[in-house]
């Protein structure tokens, strides 16, 4: 969590942590996935030759899963409850986009193969 601007006045306005809050200390969203994949061989007249049919599946159930969140506070000390995960009720006044959605994990895909070995 970033305050937003230089408070310590060292230059560098993009480390400066809120309160005392420690590096890392706000946790993202939990990534929830499940990728499937199915495949077929078949074998053609020839012993050497066969065909491969697949079919593959990444985040099958559409869950939106965030990537990154803003992380800019606002203020250079909470103000109200300290925020600790992502989604936990806790707002910023002074920066009403802290805590949202910033990138997301990529939706529902699907994937067709045919492979020919000969």
């Amino acid at each position: 969590m970033f305050v937003g601007f230089d408070v310590n006045m060292d230059g560098n306005p993009v480390n400066d942590r809120v309160g005392e809050s420690k590096r890392d200390s706000y946790l993202g969203d939990h990534l929830r996935t499940v990728d499937m994949r199915l495949s077929r061989t078949f074998h053609l007249k020839s012993e050497h030759r066969q065909l491969q049919l697949i079919a593959e599946s990444f985040n099958l159930f559409n869950r939106a899963n965030v990537d990154e969140v803003f992380t800019v506070y606002g203020a250079p000390d909470f103000i109200g409850a300290v925020p600790q995960h992502y989604k936990d009720g806790v707002t910023d006044p002074a920066n009403p986009t802290f805590g949202s959605p910033r990138t997301t994990f990529n939706p529902l895909q699907f994937q067709f193969a045919a492979k020919l070995s000969f």
